[in-house]
């Protein structure tokens, strides 16, 4: 018998034992079943190997400890789901004092937290015991990984001891840069994370809830209902997922502020509705006059609907990046008083609207935490988040709030945001290092987040990888090794027991070189940019023009290659998760036709040649019109229609522009209007 820590190490065992554990190095998942090794998502603190394998076939018989609650059937049909195929049936389901030959038995006993649990398996029966209800449910998911990788229908005897270094393992997932998933969607969302032991769940909300007296927000967004709320809350509830309500309530106002009934709300004296859309202005502009009586009486009023939909005790007010806080209505104040002192003040009003809703305040702890000196003037009550997406944690706050005596999260990301494929390096280098820092550092909470800026093309099967990452260093953070994880993602998510499928993912991100971020500059209209960034004779941003187009070139013809390989290596019918294969293979040629693009618009803008091997710009905007043709149907699959129309209207126009520069020479530049004085 051998011990499995969660550092990976083995401890003290046979000479039988040290060899077999050898051969996984560095991946504390378990013990091997024949020559493959099992994987587990994420890995358990404490594993023993036992001599034996339990044939699965005899499990025709699920047990739940007769002093269990009549709600405990829900892990049990769970489970019997899972055990139908190799037993071949759906098993039975009945109540007993103790195990027996035969059977799966369920119980609940005392252990470390509501949240461990013991899996014992042995050739003639198999125990899980959790410290409570949620402890028994992720015991159930963790058998479940066990019985998807069983080989010739059995699964090893070895007994698992495990429990979470995180009490709050939590995702954020926007829901306002332009997609609103369906509720089957976000229902979906909560079954894999909660899979994957993750307890707590944010959706970004600006303006996608339908707001009972205010339409002039959320018109033609599709946004969701208070029953939509519900529901997503009740079912969440059911699989141990805390729903947490997170309104944007001062910066990242934009939606808001354009409408002429609320544009004397805005910071900036002007009338934004006058201007046209810009994703630009939505993510940086626009911030609420923090001084102004009705934009705290506004949000009051939006805090005081949206939080009775919830169960949660908590309550997300964001107040992150208000970039125009000070520069126009309160720019005498912000000189007098500085705008940390406004910033700070606002908040606070809006954490005691909170209290009032009977929650506990969140916030994003950027802008106060660029004011150290306020850091101490936080109430005891709330909750910082403390967001850092570099892979170096360059900006990371959490030892000004650690001296400071605030609580807060760690909240890395999945780097996901304006590509059609993640970036892996840079997100698992940011979750890794992120959890460990957490913990020296005393978080009480790891929120990892997935934006969707500028339209968010980015599909939610990409960013699996990362958000399952999070999950598996948010419950096991020294434990979680990338390679291994790596392996178990391949594995466990896409059928590969090579683990060849997230090597090739990896690879993929790095060749991201002309981004979505530099089309939609391209497009954009907004006035509040230095108009530097722009090529002057072109309307083409810098950033773009600095490419080496011979790269990007390359870059897309491998990307080819990586999609070809990803496509024979995962059937489709053979694939755990079909739509998440469709995303993949779309990411993979999205980003290289748009590296495509990018060079052909480098080469005309400089009078070259294009790149040898580069299909014909004209035949690369065909290809782009059919490519939006199926971004759609992948877009519609998980989402509601919502801003769609407007990444149609982009990418049919990238393909016009391109056209017309390449056929008539002619460059098309986007009118950057001057912002408009306020209306009386």
């Amino acid at each position: 018998m051998s011990v499995v820590s969660g550092s990976g190490r083995p401890a003290r065992g046979t000479a039988n034992a040290r060899k077999r554990l050898a051969v996984q190095r560095d991946c504390a998942r378990c013990a091997p079943v024949s020559s493959s090794p099992l994987r587990l998502i994420p890995t358990p603190k404490r594993l023993r190997s036992r001599t034996g394998f339990a044939d699965l076939a005899r499990f025709g018989l699920i047990v739940i400890d007769s002093s269990l609650p009549g709600s405990a059937d829900d892990e049990a049909r769970a489970l019997a789901a899972v055990l139908a195929g190799p037993v071949g049936h759906l098993p039975a389901i009945g109540r007993g004092a103790s195990p027996r030959a035969g059977a799966v038995f369920l119980q609940v006993g005392r252990l470390a937290s509501a949240e461990h649990y013991l899996i014992q398996v042995t050739p003639d029966q198999i125990t899980i015991t959790g410290g409570g209800r949620a402890g028994l449910y992720y015991g159930v998911q963790t058998l479940a990984q066990l019985v998807a990788q069983a080989l010739d229908g059995r699964i090893p005897a070895l007994q698992i001891d495990d429990g979470p270094d995180y009490p709050v393992r939590g995702v954020y997932h926007d829901i306002s840069r332009g997609k609103v998933p369906t509720r089957e969607t976000l229902l979906e969302l909560v079954r894999k994370l909660a899979h994957y032991k993750v307890n707590h769940l944010q959706l970004y909300i600006e303006h996608t809830f339908a707001f009972a007296n205010h339409p002039d927000i959320w018109a033609g967004a599709d946004p969701l209902t208070a029953e939509d709320i519900r529901a997503i809350d009740d079912y969440a509830a059911r699989h141990h997922v805390e729903l947490v309500p997170s309104l944007s309530t001062f910066g990242h106002f934009y939606t808001a502020l354009v409408s002429p009934r609320k544009h004397h709300l805005n910071e900036l004296p002007i009338d934004a509705s006058q201007l046209p859309f810009s994703w630009w202005d939505r993510m940086g502009h626009y911030t609420l006059d923090a001084r102004n009586d009705a934009s705290l009486a506004l949000v009051r009023e939006m805090i005081l609907e949206l939080r009775p939909l919830f169960r949660s005790s908590r309550f997300n007010l964001c107040c992150d990046e208000t970039f125009d806080l000070g520069k126009g209505r309160n720019a005498v104040e912000a000189a007098r008083s500085g705008t940390g002192r406004l910033y700070l003040d606002f908040l606070k009003k809006l954490i005691a609207v909170v209290r009032e809703a009977g929650a506990t305040p969140m916030f994003w702890g950027d802008i106060v935490g660029n004011h150290p000196e306020l850091v101490r003037e936080l109430p005891g009550d709330v909750v910082a988040l403390d967001w850092d997406y570099s892979a170096d944690l360059h900006d990371t706050k959490s030892r000004l709030f650690k001296r400071a005596r605030v609580p807060f999260y760690v909240c890395p990301g999945v780097t996901g945001w304006d590509r059609w494929l993640n970036d892996l390096d840079t997100a698992t280098a940011n979750i890794l290092a992120f959890a460990r820092r957490g913990r020296r550092d005393g978080a009480v909470g790891l929120l990892n987040t997935d934006w969707g800026d500028r339209g968010h093309i980015n599909c939610l099967g990409n960013s699996a990888h990362g958000l399952l990452l999070g999950a598996a260093a948010a419950w096991n953070t020294r434990g979680t090794d990338a390679e291994a994880f790596d392996a178990a993602f391949a594995r466990l998510e896409h059928g590969d027991a090579s683990g060849r499928v997230t090597a090739l993912l990896r690879e993929a991100g790095r060749l991201n070189l002309v981004s979505w971020r530099l089309f939609t500059l391209w497009l954009d209209p907004t006035p509040h940019r230095p108009a530097s960034w722009w090529d002057e004779r072109t309307g083409l941003p810098a950033d773009l023009l600095a490419i080496d187009p011979r790269r990007a070139a390359a870059a897309a013809a491998r990307l080819d290659m990586i999609a070809a390989r990803l496509a024979r290596l995962v059937p489709e019918a053979d694939t755990p998760t079909p739509l998440a294969r469709r995303e993949m293979l779309l990411g993979c040629r999205g980003s290289a036709l748009f590296n495509r693009l990018g060079a052909h618009l480098i080469c005309l803008a400089r009078g070259r040649t294009s790149p040898r091997g580069l299909a014909p710009a004209l035949e690369v905007t065909q290809e782009l019109r059919r490519f939006e043709a199926e971004f759609a149907a992948v877009w519609h699959a998980r989402n509601r229609p919502s801003e769609y129309w407007r990444l149609r209207a982009a990418i049919l126009e990238i393909a016009r522009r391109l056209e017309i520069v390449t056929t008539r020479g002619t460059w098309v530049k986007t009118a950057r209007p001057q912002p408009p004085r306020a209306a009386r």
